[in-house]
């Protein structure tokens, strides 16, 4: 074993938005590959680790977008069924 950690690879391009009290972070590596990430909201990038953590490569995109949807239609259905958002 060398010892050696893994080495990070720079990101191109990122897009982050509050989602309830966590930030969704949608970003690319400079290698090409996409992904998603779950944080405590109102920290910088650096000081917190991500809660959860995926891929956006390949059909993992399009899977991810389709849960987005389905959730965001049943918070609907639950906001209905609850007597709205008051």
């Amino acid at each position: 074993m060398s010892g050696q950690g893994a080495q990070r690879v720079p990101i191109v391009h990122s897009v982050t938005t509050p989602l309830g009290h966590l930030d969704l972070r949608l970003h690319q590596l400079e290698c090409g590959t996409r992904g998603w990430s779950l944080r405590p909201g109102g920290f910088q990038p650096a000081e917190t680790r991500s809660v959860v953590n995926g891929t956006l490569d390949g059909r993992a995109a399009v899977a991810f977008l389709a849960d987005l949807e389905v959730a965001a239609a049943l918070l609907r259905g639950f906001i209905e069924d609850v007597g709205g958002a008051e």
